[in-house]
């Protein structure tokens, strides 16, 4: 999934925004995000596997869900022109891979401030019953 939102990523008009494919990491105590305003990254894939029915035959359900999280920082005092247009684009990545049968697709998306920087985290969910 990181490569699909990666090529989604790129297909959008970022304006003065950049996506790298390294995963953000922390170089000398600080995340690249950090060092890097308007440069998206896309952290790799986190895997949950969760029963929902178990029956005495043996026979089980469980809920496999897929979640990325993109991450990039602007200058908490000003905002660019693009910021909420790009943030609803990215939003929109929780469609992709419609013939892959998720059964449910999400998006959060949560801010905070690190020293006088908006940092956004984006959460990408897709779910699959299997």
């Amino acid at each position: 999934m990181r490569t699909e939102v990666l090529t989604y990523m790129r297909g959008l008009a970022l304006g003065t925004f950049n996506v790298s494919d390294e995963i953000p990491r922390n170089e000398s105590a600080e995340p690249l995000y950090m060092k890097n305003p308007k440069t998206m990254y896309v952290d790799v894939a986190q895997f949950e596997d969760n029963p929902l029915i178990n029956t005495l035959g043996g026979l089980s359900i469980h809920a496999k869900t897929t979640s990325l999280s993109v991450y990039f920082s602007v200058d908490a005092k000003n905002l660019p022109n693009n910021y909420d247009a790009l943030v609803s684009s990215l939003l929109d990545a929780r469609d992709l891979n419609t013939t892959e049968g998720f059964n449910d697709r999400s998006a959060e998306v949560s801010t905070s401030i690190e020293a006088d920087m908006l940092v956004t985290e984006v959460t990408l969910s897709y779910t699959k019953l299997r």
